[in-house]
């Protein structure tokens, strides 16, 4: 054997084994327990074959060297999220779109209710009970403030209230 610990891997292995689990839970790691295990003992081997004992004790080397692994696995995962894997904001931006009869209808049946409205409000209700959109959406297709979509909403609602269509 010409290893400059001079014991196999196997036992070097079993020996760090509380090393690697360690790390793991020391980076408060709870997804992908099992791949970032893998990951701990690809780069134990790493440090095995790598070591040179006249720079230091391995198990030193070992413990930086495991880390920084699994390190730069959570940076690169972090950042395929953020590239690749949509957001949930992403995900809810446009829901399917009704077919435009059901589209048509439902407006018509609104109809009465939006009479007693501004434009402003009549384009809230119609934005969120016809397509579901939330104020953020809609403050952005009317290039307005969130803060405005709120205001038509609470005076659609007060309106609606009032009105003799709806009784609370």
């Amino acid at each position: 054997m010409n290893h400059a610990l001079g014991i196999p891997f196997e036992e070097v292995a079993e020996d760090f084994t509380p090393l690697v689990l360690g790390m793991i839970k020391r980076l408060r790691i709870y997804k992908n327990t099992e791949e970032y295990t893998h990951i701990g003992f690809i780069a134990l081997w790493k440090a095995y074959e790598q070591f040179d004992a006249e720079k230091g004790a391995f198990s030193s080397f070992a413990f930086s060297y495991v880390r920084g692994e699994m390190l730069a696995h959570l940076r690169k995962e972090s950042r395929y999220e953020e590239r690749y894997e949509p957001s949930d904001f992403e995900q809810n931006t446009e829901p399917a779109a009704p077919c435009s009869e059901s589209i048509y209808q439902e407006i018509n049946s609104l109809a009465p209710y939006l009479e007693a409205l501004s434009p402003r409000e009549q384009d809230w209700v119609i934005e969120h009970v016809v397509y579901g959109r939330g104020i953020t959406e809609i403050a952005e297709k009317y290039k307005v403030a969130p803060s405005s979509v709120k205001t038509w909403r609470k005076n659609a609602i007060n309106k609606l209230r009032g009105s003799a269509f709806l009784v609370d």
